[in-house]
């Protein structure tokens, strides 16, 4: 496995990335081109065109949203917590009792940085209002997040 970083700490689900959304995709061409091809030739066959391609985006839709929702709502909780825990361990204090009041989205990107690194950026973050993409760029050492979904 490479070093994670900036530049390559996204992760695919193949299946789904490569496969499910190509064919879904695929699927969606050739019904609409069925359907543009035969509006004004045969009725029926655009309206069986039409809900085939009407059934295919609800699909791509749907697969798509419930996929996302509950793998990335549980991480995010699971990474605000770890966050959390990593403040306590270093610091001795509850982050709830801290001055600092993060976004999730800062939190999601302050995870990244390695303990000798997250309190300077904890502050700089507060201090500044950083966003998550300025955080990254700031981080000197890199935390892999290798489990991310």
């Amino acid at each position: 496995m490479s070093h994670q970083n900036l530049k390559n700490h996204r992760k695919y689900y193949p299946l789904h990335h490569f496969i499910f959304y190509p064919v879904s995709l695929v699927l969606l061409i050739v019904s609409l081109f069925q359907v543009f091809k035969n509006i004004n030739h045969n009725s029926s066959f655009v309206m069986i065109w039409s809900a085939i391609s009407a059934v295919v985006v609800l699909m791509i839709v749907l697969s798509f949203m419930l996929r996302q929702h509950y793998a990335l709502g549980l991480q995010d909780r699971i990474i605000i917590n770890e966050f959390k825990f990593r403040y306590f361990a270093l610091t001795g204090n509850r982050l709830e009792n801290s001055t600092y009041q993060f976004s999730y989205a800062q939190i999601f990107a302050l995870r990244f940085a390695e303990d000798e690194d997250l309190m300077e950026l904890m502050h700089q973050t507060a201090q500044n209002d950083w966003s998550s993409s300025k955080i990254k760029r700031n981080i000197k050492n890199w935390k892999a997040d290798d489990k991310r979904i």
